[in-house]
């Protein structure tokens, strides 16, 4: 789809970068295989890892969360026999949890699994997981839970990383926009939710301020605050999600069985009906109200 949207001529493959500069009117940019390419803007929507950060702002390296996440797809006929409902649902226990939900028109059921350790050295996205480890982690909860993990018979297995959140995102005529401005772990869903957000915002400063760096300035100071507050919040369930039996855990399950806790559909209304395009011209910065 995405493909599909741009004029061929605008798609370049095989360009990694590795440097840019900013001549007030234009930026000038050098890729590793010897192509120069000026353009009018630069944008860094290169993830994590993003060059585009590295060079503005300097190296730094992402931080490991402590966490390990297994995923995967079942076929919905190896399930059928389990009557699971069509909502997302979360079991949390001591130091992980495991979130199902349908895709794909109800053909295939799509697990994430995220268990806490100590380190983890792998870059991949496709590293093959052991489906009796994930097994193996589960193996004292919800029988229902554990019946639909019987049914795996492929995971893949990967480190979740973060970076805090940026004092600022864009200099003169450069910017960034999704995961290499503010990467953040999946508690909330919302790693490409706000990169969605960034670029519709995005678009829209371009094409009603005429003068560039004006309009990236105005980006950064209507979308920084939200994304940052939505990183803040993502790490915060981390705790949340694995407490240990307890005090803390019988108050997080009596709030969230009654809706009063700040997780609650209600409390975070203001993440789902925030308007992008909207909020570039009204200023909103799409907090929530006690803010």
């Amino acid at each position: 789809m995405l493909i599909n949207a741009l004029p061929a001529e605008r798609l370049h493959i095989g360009h990694r970068l590795i440097s840019f500069t900013d001549r007030g009117d234009r930026v000038e940019t050098t890729f590793e295989n010897g192509e120069r390419i000026t353009a009018d803007i630069l944008v860094g929507a290169d993830g994590i890892h993003s060059t585009v950060r590295r060079l503005l702002f300097g190296a730094a390296s992402p931080n490991f969360t402590g966490c390990i996440c297994y995923r995967g797809l079942i076929p919905t006929e190896r399930i059928k026999h389990l009557d699971v409902e069509v909502d997302a649902r979360r079991w949390m226990g001591p130091g992980k949890h495991i979130i199902i939900y349908y895709v794909a028109a109800k053909r295939l059921l799509n697990f994430v699994g995220t268990i806490e350790q100590d380190t983890w050295t792998g870059e991949s996205w496709t590293d093959r997981g052991d489906v009796k480890e994930l097994r193996a982690a589960f193996i004292d909860w919800d029988p229902h839970l554990r019946a639909i993990i019987e049914t795996i018979d492929e995971t893949f297995i990967w480190g979740l990383f973060d970076r805090a959140p940026l004092s600022r995102w864009s200099v003169g005529r450069v910017t960034l926009l999704g995961d290499a401005c503010h990467p953040m772990l999946p508690f909330m869903a919302q790693g490409a939710a706000q990169a969605l957000e960034d670029g519709l915002s995005l678009t829209v400063c371009l094409t009603t301020i005429d003068d560039v760096p004006t309009a990236l300035s105005h980006y950064e100071k209507i979308r920084l605050p939200r994304t940052s507050r939505i990183q803040t919040m993502s790490a915060a369930n981390k705790t949340r999600f694995h407490l240990p039996d307890g005090p803390a855990q019988q108050e997080r399950d009596a709030k969230m069985a009654d809706g009063s806790t700040d997780y609650s559909v209600r409390a975070i209304a203001w993440v789902y009906s925030y308007d992008a395009a909207t909020a570039v011209k009204t200023g909103d910065l799409g907090l929530p109200a006690n803010m």
